[in-house]
């Protein structure tokens, strides 16, 4: 093929790349002739997320890795919880704050 056919395949698919997936937010005509909009309306009103109390920014998976580190350490004091990110931080918290219930529920049955 020639050098200006090329262009015009990647004239094309640049256009369709950057402009189609604009389009993508736009209200869409259905057949019984109601509109909808692809979009789903979480992204254009973001429902919170918590993992246990803590509010998440994005998918809670910073809160599930401190969690989970608490668990593998066996961390039973929220003094414990460090790190580099405050998710993480919460979520070891999470978890000492849910064990220490469990044992405090268990002391008060024994008693």
């Amino acid at each position: 093929m020639r050098k200006w056919i090329w262009g015009i395949i990647i004239v094309l698919v640049a256009y369709n790349l950057i402009f189609k997936s604009a389009d993508k937010t736009q209200p869409v005509f259905t057949s019984t002739g109601t509109i909808s909009n692809p979009v789903s309306t979480i992204s254009n009103y973001p429902q919170e997320k918590t993992f246990h109390t803590y509010e998440c920014t994005q998918d809670c998976s910073g809160h599930q890795a401190g969690y989970e580190w608490a668990e593998l350490h066996g961390i039973d004091d929220e003094d414990d919880c460090h790190g580099n990110s405050e998710s993480f931080v919460e979520g070891c918290k999470a978890y000492v704050q849910e064990n220490s219930e469990d044992t405090e529920d268990e002391e008060s049955d024994e008693e």
